[in-house]
């Protein structure tokens, strides 16, 4: 025989709203703290994945099997990657004073937005242009395939953050044009999309840290 606490399933547990009871909605610190820790926990979360391509540079480096780490032929264009590394810094301080501007109630900030956006989609189609011009592949030694895997993979996140910040933006630019009524909407929409633009503007930042580690890296050293 089933108890008196099992008589119901366990969703049903939950006393019912009384008719006519308006229940308030979440309080936006709430979703503020979540999206601050959360793009944190993402920062870190990236360190581990792309920690994981340094060691193995260093690591096949230092082993050099066969002498095959880099073969002579294995160059990769300087100047397309100096663009590259170029458009991740320019963009990431774009969108740093956007935010500021943002803090401050400064209706302009969509501008350095957009500029910082647009720089980064000119550093994807930079490293897309890189695969086609190189004379490698990533057999083509150890090096080869670490400069394969960081890119390819660091293109993908960075194409990711970019939607990101776009959805933010794209946010901004459809409150202003459709105002929220008096009743029955969000009557301070920028309180709302705050909390989603610092978020992904710090981990855009710390991104494009990485994308300037990985430049020095495969480029330089």
């Amino acid at each position: 025989m089933a108890l008196p606490h099992e008589e119901k399933p366990l969703g049903l547990q939950i006393p019912a709203v009384p008719l006519g009871a308006e229940i308030p909605p979440e309080p936006p610190d709430v979703g503020a703290r979540a999206l601050s820790v959360a793009a944190r926990l993402l920062a870190g979360a990236s360190v581990f994945f792309f920690l994981a391509f340094v060691f193995a540079y260093f690591y096949l480096r230092s082993l050099n099997v066969q002498h095959m780490w880099k073969p002579a032929h294995v160059k990769p264009e300087q100047g397309l990657g100096a663009a590259f590394a170029a458009c991740i810094l320019l963009s990431a301080l774009a969108m740093f004073v956007a935010g500021r501007q943002f803090k401050r109630g400064e209706g302009a900030w969509t501008v350095p937005a957009g500029i910082g956006l647009g720089l980064g989609l000119v550093a994807i189609a930079l490293q897309c242009v890189e695969y086609t011009v190189q004379k490698f592949g990533p057999t083509d030694g150890a090096y080869a395939s670490v400069f394969c895997a960081w890119t390819g993979t660091y293109l993908l996140a960075a194409l990711g953050t970019m939607y990101w910040l776009e959805t933010n933006i794209a946010s901004e630019l459809r409150a202003r044009r459709e105002p929220a009524h008096s009743e029955g909407d969000i009557k301070d929409p920028d309180r709302l999309i705050a909390p989603g633009i610092d978020a992904a503007v710090f981990y855009w930042g710390f991104l494009a840290a990485i994308g300037l580690l990985m430049w020095v890296v495969l480029y330089l050293l």
